[in-house]
């Protein structure tokens, strides 16, 4: 059991601010009570957010009924106890860099009402949660391919051209979109604008598309393609987001098909008649991408890891089952999700249903994609992020193999598996 408690605060979701007794004036005025205030945060994008801090947090305490208002620059600064007039108050707190437009800089914010009674003391726990929208891309192996080069612009202001476009607006350059780097906007209407240069003569071609169903927590997946059938069908844009799934494809002039000296010119436009080896209808089978380690090979277990997979199902996903072959981390496993009678050493690896094993669910939901955030979903970025390095926690021997097997099949029963193997230090 003391394996379970350590995977159980390890995995704790949300995370509250160490408070700590920190000298102040409390003087008692008349009709005063005291408030305790209690900040943490929750609610992540389907990637990981990044390390977050509540005591950085800025909390802003307002009296309505006179427009008396108190600011504190950091949470962490405050006094455990403040002393307030009796009456009706609001609190707001909020992440300190709230910038309309940057990269790597989720922001949060969570706001409360309370009353303050004299003598008394109040209790005001308060969760704060995304206030913004998260933009990646993910590129097709045909755009990778075509396109040399290429630049995604995106901004939430109402034009590219507008006043405000310039705190508005973020440019990814090649290196950015192959580095994975996030881009976070306040919440407004977005446009996203590519412009591409195809590898074969330099020609270039443009695509925009707009979204203008937002809000707050979401999370844009934006997978850029590119297609050449005699010229470019365009870049389909395909967006999914935590809140609402949404789907968008655009399509844009090309360019004409560079024929190859010397080559056999087999070509048919008939679309009834397909010459032999053409393959009119795009592959709908489900893919996995972990582009940290492309080919899926063993890598060791360490403190921070990037194990960020993505899954891309374009028939849906009917079914999904993880399996723990790991001598210490899957019997941690099996008992957190309520199986006390399971044992690695008499059951070996412990497999779970992500969607309709409800303990899995409830036990692991907040550290990987489980029950509806993977049910009917075409696109699911699974992270194992955070869970491969609690192995370490659990004191493996060293050398020894950790493997995770992630099994899946589609609503046409279009199956895939992958193997992910960790490796003790």
């Amino acid at each position: 059991m003391k394996k379970i408690f350590i995977l159980i605060a390890a995995a704790t979701v949300a995370v509250c601010g160490c408070r700590r007794e920190a000298p102040g004036n409390n003087s008692q005025e008349e009709g005063a009570g005291s408030l305790s205030l209690n900040v943490s945060y929750g609610g992540e994008y389907r990637t990981k957010a990044g390390d977050v801090d509540v005591n950085d947090f800025v909390i802003t305490i307002t009296r309505p009924a006179d427009g008396w208002t108190k600011t504190y620059d950091r949470y962490g600064d405050m006094d455990a106890m403040l002393q307030l007039g009796s009456g009706e108050y609001t609190v707001v707190a909020q992440s300190p860099d709230v910038a309309d437009a940057a990269f790597d800089q989720p922001v949060y914010r969570g706001e409360a009402s309370f009353t303050i009674r004299a003598g008394e003391v109040t209790p005001v726990p308060m969760v704060c949660s995304l206030a913004n929208m998260k933009v990646t891309f993910v590129l097709t192996d045909r755009f990778k391919n075509e396109l040399s080069n290429y630049t995604v612009t995106a901004t939430n202001a109402s034009d590219f051209t507008a006043a405000d476009a310039g705190i508005r607006t973020l440019v990814w350059d090649k290196e950015k979109i192959d580095a994975g780097v996030a881009g976070y906007f306040s919440v407004a209407p977005l446009k996203i604008k590519v412009d591409g240069y195809r590898a074969i003569d330099g020609s270039s071609a443009s695509s925009m598309i707009s979204i203008t169903d937002v809000a707050a927590k979401d999370h844009h997946v934006v997978t850029l393609d590119a297609q050449v059938t005699g010229q470019v069908g365009g870049f389909s844009l395909s967006l999914d987001v935590t809140v609402n799934e949404k789907t968008s494809n655009v399509d844009i002039p090309g360019w004409d098909e560079v024929p190859v000296d010397g080559g056999d010119d087999s070509g048919n436009d008939d679309p009834d008649d397909p010459t032999p080896g053409d393959d009119p209808t795009p592959s709908t089978a489900p893919t996995m991408t972990w582009a940290a380690n492309p080919d899926f090979a063993p890598v060791p277990i360490q403190d921070k890891m990037d194990v960020d997979i993505e899954i891309n199902v374009p028939e849906k996903i009917k079914t999904f089952i993880v399996t723990v072959d790991s001598n210490v981390l899957s019997e941690a496993i099996a008992q957190l999700c309520g199986n006390d009678t399971y044992s690695y050493a008499d059951d070996g690896p412990y497999s779970m249903d992500m969607i309709n094993d409800e303990g899995a669910i409830n036990a692991l939901g907040g550290m990987i994609p489980a029950g509806d955030a993977i049910n009917g979903k075409e696109y699911v970025l699974f992270s194992l992020s955070e869970l491969v390095p609690l192995v370490s926690m659990l004191s493996p021997a060293p050398g020894s193999s950790h493997k995770f097997t992630l099994r899946l099949s589609d609503q046409k029963d279009q199956e895939l598996e992958k193997d992910v193997i960790f490796v003790a230090q």
